[in-house]
Protein backbone atom coordinates (compact mmCIF):
# COMPACT_ATOMS: atom_id res chain seq x y z
CA UNK A 1 0.00 0.00 0.00
CA UNK A 2 0.92 3.10 -1.02
CA UNK A 3 2.18 6.09 1.81
CA UNK A 4 -0.42 8.36 0.53
CA UNK A 5 -2.92 5.28 0.88
CA UNK A 6 -1.84 4.45 4.41
CA UNK A 7 -1.96 7.68 5.56
CA UNK A 8 -5.40 8.39 3.93
CA UNK A 9 -6.46 5.17 5.91
CA UNK A 10 -5.58 6.43 9.40
CA UNK A 11 -6.65 9.90 9.00
CA UNK A 12 -10.14 7.95 7.53
CA UNK A 13 -11.19 5.34 9.03
CA UNK A 14 -14.01 3.68 7.23
CA UNK A 15 -17.70 4.45 9.23
CA UNK A 16 -18.26 1.50 10.97
CA UNK A 17 -22.26 1.63 10.93
CA UNK A 18 -24.98 3.47 9.26
CA UNK A 19 -27.85 5.59 10.65
CA UNK A 20 -29.76 2.36 10.31
CA UNK A 21 -27.66 0.24 12.74
CA UNK A 22 -26.61 3.24 15.73
CA UNK A 23 -29.84 2.14 17.54
CA UNK A 24 -28.46 -1.64 18.25
CA UNK A 25 -24.87 -0.45 18.60
CA UNK A 26 -25.13 1.21 22.02
CA UNK A 27 -25.76 -2.40 23.53
CA UNK A 28 -22.75 -3.87 21.51
CA UNK A 29 -19.67 -5.07 23.38
CA UNK A 30 -18.25 -8.14 23.81
CA UNK A 31 -18.50 -10.02 27.13
CA UNK A 32 -15.72 -8.89 29.85
CA UNK A 33 -15.08 -5.42 29.00
CA UNK A 34 -12.39 -3.16 30.12
CA UNK A 35 -12.74 -1.17 33.22
CA UNK A 36 -12.83 2.99 32.98
CA UNK A 37 -11.65 6.02 34.54
CA UNK A 38 -12.25 9.64 34.41
CA UNK A 39 -9.91 12.35 35.33
CA UNK A 40 -12.17 15.51 35.71
CA UNK A 41 -15.40 15.67 36.58
CA UNK A 42 -16.85 18.42 35.38
CA UNK A 43 -19.47 19.30 32.43
CA UNK A 44 -18.20 16.53 30.32
CA UNK A 45 -16.68 14.41 32.62
CA UNK A 46 -19.77 13.77 34.38
CA UNK A 47 -21.69 12.99 31.17
CA UNK A 48 -18.97 10.56 30.43
CA UNK A 49 -19.38 8.88 34.02
CA UNK A 50 -23.24 8.76 33.04
CA UNK A 51 -22.62 7.01 29.72
CA UNK A 52 -19.75 5.05 30.90
CA UNK A 53 -22.08 3.49 33.51
CA UNK A 54 -25.07 2.40 31.35
CA UNK A 55 -22.77 0.54 28.75
CA UNK A 56 -23.40 -3.17 29.14
CA UNK A 57 -20.17 -5.15 30.20
CA UNK A 58 -17.83 -1.73 30.59
CA UNK A 59 -17.74 -0.69 33.86
CA UNK A 60 -16.93 2.82 35.52
CA UNK A 61 -14.46 1.92 38.01
CA UNK A 62 -12.77 5.38 39.48
CA UNK A 63 -13.07 9.18 39.02
CA UNK A 64 -10.49 11.47 40.03
CA UNK A 65 -10.55 15.29 40.60
CA UNK A 66 -8.42 17.65 42.64
CA UNK A 67 -12.18 19.54 43.44
CA UNK A 68 -14.25 17.88 46.52
CA UNK A 69 -17.32 18.89 45.22
CA UNK A 70 -17.14 17.27 41.89
CA UNK A 71 -16.38 14.09 43.51
CA UNK A 72 -18.80 14.43 46.29
CA UNK A 73 -21.00 14.18 43.41
CA UNK A 74 -20.19 11.90 41.34
CA UNK A 75 -20.25 9.72 45.32
CA UNK A 76 -23.49 10.41 45.67
CA UNK A 77 -25.33 9.82 41.71
CA UNK A 78 -22.81 6.96 41.67
CA UNK A 79 -21.84 5.21 44.63
CA UNK A 80 -20.46 2.23 42.45
CA UNK A 81 -17.13 4.48 41.45
CA UNK A 82 -14.48 5.01 43.60
CA UNK A 83 -13.00 8.45 43.86
CA UNK A 84 -10.00 10.23 44.56
CA UNK A 85 -8.41 13.22 44.32
CA UNK A 86 -4.91 11.52 43.54
CA UNK A 87 -4.52 11.39 39.80
CA UNK A 88 -1.97 8.91 40.61
CA UNK A 89 -4.43 6.35 42.26
CA UNK A 90 -5.61 6.19 38.67
CA UNK A 91 -2.29 5.97 36.30
CA UNK A 92 -1.21 2.82 39.13
CA UNK A 93 -3.89 0.95 39.07
CA UNK A 94 -3.76 -2.26 37.34
CA UNK A 95 -6.92 -2.86 36.61
CA UNK A 96 -7.77 -0.02 35.08
CA UNK A 97 -7.77 -0.28 31.09
CA UNK A 98 -8.93 2.95 29.98
CA UNK A 99 -8.98 6.28 30.99
CA UNK A 100 -10.82 9.18 29.83
CA UNK A 101 -9.40 12.48 30.25
CA UNK A 102 -12.14 15.34 30.72
CA UNK A 103 -9.68 18.39 31.93
CA UNK A 104 -9.34 21.73 30.78
CA UNK A 105 -7.53 21.62 27.61
CA UNK A 106 -4.32 23.01 28.74
CA UNK A 107 -3.62 20.06 31.02
CA UNK A 108 -4.73 17.44 27.81
CA UNK A 109 -1.31 16.48 26.38
CA UNK A 110 0.87 16.30 29.70
CA UNK A 111 -1.89 13.87 31.07
CA UNK A 112 -2.83 11.78 28.10
CA UNK A 113 0.83 11.26 27.94
CA UNK A 114 0.84 10.00 31.25
CA UNK A 115 -2.14 7.92 30.63
CA UNK A 116 -0.12 6.31 27.63
CA UNK A 117 2.54 5.65 29.66
CA UNK A 118 1.17 3.60 32.26
CA UNK A 119 0.11 1.26 29.33
CA UNK A 120 -3.64 2.24 29.61
CA UNK A 121 -5.86 3.65 26.77
CA UNK A 122 -7.05 7.13 26.49
CA UNK A 123 -10.22 9.10 25.30
CA UNK A 124 -9.06 13.08 25.44
CA UNK A 125 -11.65 15.36 25.30
CA UNK A 126 -11.58 17.57 21.98
CA UNK A 127 -9.44 19.23 21.10
CA UNK A 128 -6.38 16.92 21.67
CA UNK A 129 -4.14 18.76 22.46
CA UNK A 130 -2.37 22.51 22.44
CA UNK A 131 -0.20 21.88 19.49
CA UNK A 132 0.17 19.68 16.74
CA UNK A 133 3.20 18.74 17.90
CA UNK A 134 2.19 17.56 21.13
CA UNK A 135 -0.74 15.53 18.82
CA UNK A 136 2.22 14.04 16.69
CA UNK A 137 3.75 12.71 19.56
CA UNK A 138 0.33 11.28 21.35
CA UNK A 139 -0.22 9.70 18.16
CA UNK A 140 3.60 8.36 18.08
CA UNK A 141 3.87 6.99 22.02
CA UNK A 142 -0.02 5.43 21.04
CA UNK A 143 1.26 3.87 18.08
CA UNK A 144 4.71 2.50 19.97
CA UNK A 145 2.60 1.14 22.80
CA UNK A 146 -0.20 -0.47 20.99
CA UNK A 147 -3.05 1.74 22.93
CA UNK A 148 -6.05 3.02 21.59
CA UNK A 149 -5.81 6.87 21.09
CA UNK A 150 -9.37 9.01 20.85
CA UNK A 151 -10.53 12.12 21.04
CA UNK A 152 -13.77 13.65 21.83
CA UNK A 153 -14.78 14.56 18.51
CA UNK A 154 -18.91 14.01 19.66
CA UNK A 155 -20.68 15.02 16.48
CA UNK A 156 -18.78 12.13 14.39
CA UNK A 157 -20.67 9.81 16.51
CA UNK A 158 -23.64 11.69 15.83
CA UNK A 159 -26.57 10.06 14.02
CA UNK A 160 -27.41 13.04 11.76
CA UNK A 161 -23.63 13.59 10.95
CA UNK A 162 -23.02 10.12 9.68
CA UNK A 163 -26.56 10.45 7.57
CA UNK A 164 -25.05 13.56 6.19
CA UNK A 165 -21.71 12.04 5.22
CA UNK A 166 -23.51 9.23 3.44
CA UNK A 167 -25.91 11.61 1.44
CA UNK A 168 -22.69 13.49 0.20
CA UNK A 169 -20.99 9.77 -0.55
CA UNK A 170 -23.99 8.83 -2.37
CA UNK A 171 -23.79 11.50 -4.72
CA UNK A 172 -27.52 12.42 -3.27
CA UNK A 173 -26.69 16.41 -3.52
CA UNK A 174 -24.92 16.53 -6.81
CA UNK A 175 -21.62 18.15 -6.61
CA UNK A 176 -21.04 19.97 -3.42
CA UNK A 177 -20.62 23.62 -3.74
CA UNK A 178 -20.27 24.16 0.13
CA UNK A 179 -20.70 23.93 3.63
CA UNK A 180 -21.62 26.46 6.14
CA UNK A 181 -21.80 26.12 9.91
CA UNK A 182 -22.76 28.60 12.71
CA UNK A 183 -22.15 27.73 16.56
CA UNK A 184 -23.49 31.08 18.36
CA UNK A 185 -24.56 31.30 21.59
CA UNK A 186 -24.22 34.22 24.71
CA UNK A 187 -21.31 32.99 26.73
CA UNK A 188 -19.43 31.06 28.05
CA UNK A 189 -16.78 32.78 28.01
CA UNK A 190 -13.13 31.50 28.89
CA UNK A 191 -10.45 32.98 29.85
CA UNK A 192 -8.27 30.07 29.30
CA UNK A 193 -9.00 29.45 25.31
CA UNK A 194 -10.84 32.11 22.81
CA UNK A 195 -14.15 30.92 20.96
CA UNK A 196 -12.07 29.06 17.93
CA UNK A 197 -10.36 26.97 19.86
CA UNK A 198 -13.53 26.38 22.54
CA UNK A 199 -16.22 25.71 19.77
CA UNK A 200 -15.00 25.52 16.40
CA UNK A 201 -13.05 21.81 16.80
CA UNK A 202 -16.88 20.56 16.78
CA UNK A 203 -17.07 22.30 13.72
CA UNK A 204 -14.05 21.21 11.82
CA UNK A 205 -14.44 17.95 13.02
CA UNK A 206 -18.02 17.57 11.22
CA UNK A 207 -16.65 19.12 8.30
CA UNK A 208 -13.74 16.86 7.59
CA UNK A 209 -15.55 14.06 8.56
CA UNK A 210 -18.11 14.78 5.92
CA UNK A 211 -15.58 15.62 3.28
CA UNK A 212 -13.06 12.78 3.87
CA UNK A 213 -10.83 15.92 3.38
CA UNK A 214 -8.71 18.09 4.91
CA UNK A 215 -8.05 21.88 4.64
CA UNK A 216 -5.77 23.25 1.45
CA UNK A 217 -6.14 26.55 2.51
CA UNK A 218 -7.12 28.47 6.08
CA UNK A 219 -8.22 32.10 6.55
CA UNK A 220 -9.72 33.47 9.53
CA UNK A 221 -10.56 36.52 11.44
CA UNK A 222 -12.44 37.65 14.71
CA UNK A 223 -13.04 40.30 17.50
CA UNK A 224 -12.27 40.42 20.90
CA UNK A 225 -15.10 42.79 22.55
CA UNK A 226 -15.18 41.45 25.88
CA UNK A 227 -12.48 40.24 26.84
CA UNK A 228 -8.46 41.82 26.08
CA UNK A 229 -7.11 39.35 23.31
CA UNK A 230 -10.09 36.56 23.59
CA UNK A 231 -11.83 36.63 20.11
CA UNK A 232 -15.36 35.94 21.11
CA UNK A 233 -16.21 36.34 17.63
CA UNK A 234 -14.29 34.05 14.66
CA UNK A 235 -15.09 33.38 11.09
CA UNK A 236 -12.69 31.12 9.19
CA UNK A 237 -13.09 29.76 6.00
CA UNK A 238 -11.51 26.86 3.96
CA UNK A 239 -10.37 25.58 0.75
CA UNK A 240 -10.06 21.31 -0.72
CA UNK A 241 -9.05 19.96 -3.30
CA UNK A 242 -11.94 18.88 -4.20
CA UNK A 243 -13.04 21.98 -5.32
CA UNK A 244 -15.42 22.42 -2.02
CA UNK A 245 -15.57 25.69 0.57
CA UNK A 246 -16.62 25.53 4.32
CA UNK A 247 -17.28 28.48 6.78
CA UNK A 248 -17.19 28.61 10.31
CA UNK A 249 -18.77 31.48 12.26
CA UNK A 250 -18.34 30.75 16.03
CA UNK A 251 -19.51 33.54 18.78
CA UNK A 252 -19.97 33.44 22.45
CA UNK A 253 -21.88 37.08 21.69
CA UNK A 254 -25.11 36.46 20.21
CA UNK A 255 -28.65 36.87 21.28
CA UNK A 256 -29.89 33.23 19.85
CA UNK A 257 -28.46 29.63 20.28
CA UNK A 258 -27.49 28.47 17.14
CA UNK A 259 -26.05 24.95 16.20
CA UNK A 260 -26.81 24.77 12.37
CA UNK A 261 -25.03 23.39 9.02
CA UNK A 262 -26.19 24.28 5.84
CA UNK A 263 -24.99 21.91 3.09
CA UNK A 264 -25.45 22.86 -0.93
CA UNK A 265 -24.91 20.74 -3.97
CA UNK A 266 -25.82 21.22 -7.61
CA UNK A 267 -28.70 18.92 -7.08
CA UNK A 268 -29.96 19.53 -3.28
CA UNK A 269 -29.42 21.29 0.06
CA UNK A 270 -29.70 20.39 3.66
CA UNK A 271 -29.75 22.08 6.21
CA UNK A 272 -28.75 20.30 10.05
CA UNK A 273 -30.39 22.41 12.92
CA UNK A 274 -29.16 20.75 16.35
CA UNK A 275 -31.05 22.94 18.36
CA UNK A 276 -34.53 21.37 17.41
CA UNK A 277 -35.43 18.47 19.60
CA UNK A 278 -36.86 16.75 16.68
CA UNK A 279 -36.95 16.08 12.26
CA UNK A 280 -33.00 18.19 12.93
CA UNK A 281 -32.29 16.96 9.42
CA UNK A 282 -34.13 18.69 6.25
CA UNK A 283 -33.76 17.74 2.71
CA UNK A 284 -34.07 20.23 0.09
CA UNK A 285 -34.88 19.54 -3.49
CA UNK A 286 -33.32 23.20 -4.98
CA UNK A 287 -30.70 24.18 -6.80
CA UNK A 288 -30.29 26.24 -9.83
CA UNK A 289 -28.89 25.79 -13.41
CA UNK A 290 -28.23 28.09 -15.80
CA UNK A 291 -29.91 27.33 -19.33
CA UNK A 292 -27.59 28.83 -21.69
CA UNK A 293 -29.31 29.97 -24.97
CA UNK A 294 -26.14 31.51 -26.75
CA UNK A 295 -22.59 31.20 -26.97
CA UNK A 296 -21.28 32.39 -23.75
CA UNK A 297 -22.68 32.69 -20.09
CA UNK A 298 -23.86 36.09 -20.60
CA UNK A 299 -26.91 34.38 -22.43
CA UNK A 300 -28.02 32.52 -20.21
CA UNK A 301 -31.73 31.76 -18.36
CA UNK A 302 -32.56 31.25 -15.13
CA UNK A 303 -33.38 28.00 -14.34
CA UNK A 304 -34.79 27.29 -10.60
CA UNK A 305 -36.17 24.15 -9.37
CA UNK A 306 -38.28 24.06 -6.38
CA UNK A 307 -39.02 20.64 -5.29
CA UNK A 308 -40.05 18.77 -2.10
CA UNK A 309 -38.84 18.86 1.29
CA UNK A 310 -37.76 15.80 3.12
CA UNK A 311 -37.37 14.88 7.01
CA UNK A 312 -35.36 11.39 7.31
CA UNK A 313 -35.66 9.80 9.72
CA UNK A 314 -32.82 9.32 12.21
CA UNK A 315 -31.70 7.39 14.42
CA UNK A 316 -31.89 9.45 17.76
CA UNK A 317 -28.98 7.45 20.08
CA UNK A 318 -26.86 9.63 22.37
CA UNK A 319 -23.51 10.52 19.74
CA UNK A 320 -21.73 10.29 23.87
CA UNK A 321 -22.73 7.27 24.54
CA UNK A 322 -21.68 5.96 20.99
CA UNK A 323 -18.45 7.58 21.51
CA UNK A 324 -17.57 5.95 24.37
CA UNK A 325 -19.21 2.53 23.09
CA UNK A 326 -16.59 2.81 20.66
CA UNK A 327 -13.98 3.37 22.67
CA UNK A 328 -15.19 0.57 24.66
CA UNK A 329 -15.17 -1.71 21.11
CA UNK A 330 -11.44 -0.40 20.21
CA UNK A 331 -10.29 -1.13 23.44
CA UNK A 332 -11.40 -5.14 23.16
CA UNK A 333 -10.84 -5.42 20.06
CA UNK A 334 -7.72 -3.67 18.88
CA UNK A 335 -9.62 -2.07 15.87
CA UNK A 336 -9.39 1.83 14.97
CA UNK A 337 -11.35 3.63 16.23
CA UNK A 338 -13.74 6.08 13.69
CA UNK A 339 -12.47 9.16 16.11
CA UNK A 340 -8.55 8.18 16.51
CA UNK A 341 -5.78 10.77 17.43
CA UNK A 342 -5.17 11.47 13.96
CA UNK A 343 -8.24 13.30 13.61
CA UNK A 344 -7.61 14.33 16.73
CA UNK A 345 -4.80 16.08 15.04
CA UNK A 346 -6.23 17.32 11.89
CA UNK A 347 -8.08 19.61 13.58
CA UNK A 348 -5.54 20.76 15.89
CA UNK A 349 -3.63 21.25 12.41
CA UNK A 350 -6.73 23.46 11.46
CA UNK A 351 -6.68 25.55 14.57
CA UNK A 352 -3.22 26.33 14.54
CA UNK A 353 -3.59 27.49 11.11
CA UNK A 354 -6.76 30.03 11.94
CA UNK A 355 -5.22 30.87 14.86
CA UNK A 356 -1.82 32.35 12.90
CA UNK A 357 -4.64 34.18 10.53
CA UNK A 358 -6.09 35.92 13.36
CA UNK A 359 -2.81 36.80 14.70
CA UNK A 360 -1.80 38.40 12.14
CA UNK A 361 -5.11 40.14 11.41
CA UNK A 362 -5.11 41.35 15.08
CA UNK A 363 -3.75 44.59 13.58
CA UNK A 364 -4.99 45.33 10.35
CA UNK A 365 -8.43 46.62 10.17
CA UNK A 366 -9.02 48.05 7.20
CA UNK A 367 -10.16 44.45 5.98
CA UNK A 368 -7.60 44.61 2.57
CA UNK A 369 -5.03 41.90 3.62
CA UNK A 370 -6.59 38.44 4.68
CA UNK A 371 -3.33 35.94 5.21
CA UNK A 372 -4.70 32.52 4.23
CA UNK A 373 -2.52 29.58 4.98
CA UNK A 374 -2.10 27.25 2.53
CA UNK A 375 -1.59 23.02 2.72
CA UNK A 376 2.14 21.96 1.74
CA UNK A 377 2.74 18.52 0.21
CA UNK A 378 5.49 17.36 2.80
CA UNK A 379 6.28 13.98 4.29
CA UNK A 380 3.59 12.05 6.77
CA UNK A 381 4.37 13.52 10.35
CA UNK A 382 5.47 16.76 9.30
CA UNK A 383 3.93 20.00 9.54
CA UNK A 384 0.78 20.01 7.41
CA UNK A 385 0.22 23.46 7.01
CA UNK A 386 2.45 26.24 6.06
CA UNK A 387 1.94 29.86 4.94
CA UNK A 388 1.32 30.76 1.50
Amino acid sequence: MSRSKVLRSKLFPPLLDTPNQTEDAEGQTAKGGPLLAVIGCGYWGAKHIRVACDIRDARMSMAADLRRDRLEYVRSQYPSVAVSRDIGTVLNNPSIDGVIVATPVETHFELARAVLQAGKHALVEKPLAMTSAQCRELNAIAEERKRVLMVGHTFEYHPAVGFMRQMIQGGSLGELYYIDSRRLNLGLYRQDANVLWDLAPHDLSIIFFLLEEVAQTIGAWGCAHVLPDVEDVVYAKMGFKSGATAHVHVSWLDPVKVRQITIVGSDAMLVFDDVQPSEKVRVYQKHFRPQIDGDSYADFQSAYHHGDVNIPAISNSEPLKLEVLDFVNAIMTGKRPRADGMHGLRVVEALEAASACLRRNKHRSNGKHQPTFRRRNVSVGGPEIAAA
